[in-house]
């Protein structure tokens, strides 16, 4: 068999092979296992009832949170009554010695860490078997001279990365 008609050969079966699982309309490359009757998001503003963190906090971790979906599925996202709701509040920001060292006669911190954490209310409209009501937490540790209110909207986008794509393991990719 010449090289050529190998090439085809496999370019026939790589393209029978994803039409086969495009054909299924539950499976795709992103991980998720949406239903095929599933075709709207909608995602509330995530409110920050702890009083605590940067004053963009909410307006960054919303918006993270949007264009993950918007990134990740082929789901419209909606104002209201989507087929899968998400609503929540952000119910912990706290900055806290990680690792304490001896300095001396002084008990110094050597690392601080920032914990952020996100009640989470999923609805699944279409299979309310797969609703929710949970908290993700999320940890990241920083060097002792870095004040919390030193944090970059970009430090806590990072922060806020795993958490949002653990939520989206929980409602969209059964993990």
């Amino acid at each position: 068999m010449t090289l050529k008609i190998k090439t085809k050969a496999l370019g026939y079966t790589l393209a029978l092979l994803l039409l086969v699982c495009s054909g299924c309309g539950i499976y795709s490359f992103s991980g998720t296992t949406i239903s095929p009757d599933i075709k709207t998001i909608s995602i509330q503003t995530i409110e920050n009832s702890t009083g605590e963190g940067p004053s963009n906090l909410t307006q960054v971790v919303t918006n993270n949170l949007i264009d993950y979906y918007r990134r990740n599925t082929n789901l419209a996202i909606v104002q209201g009554e989507g087929d899968l709701q998400i609503a929540g509040n952000i119910v912990s920001f706290t900055y806290s010695p990680a690792a304490i060292q001896r300095d001396g006669q002084q008990d110094i911190a050597s690392l601080n860490r920032l914990t952020l954490g996100v009640q989470v209310r999923f609805v699944n409209t279409k299979q309310p078997d797969k609703d929710f009501d949970r908290t993700f937490t999320i940890a990241q540790d920083f060097p002792q001279n870095l004040d919390v209110t030193q944090l970059s909207t970009a430090q806590i986008e990072q922060l806020t990365n795993q958490l949002i794509q653990d939520i989206f393991n929980k409602t969209v990719a059964d993990w």
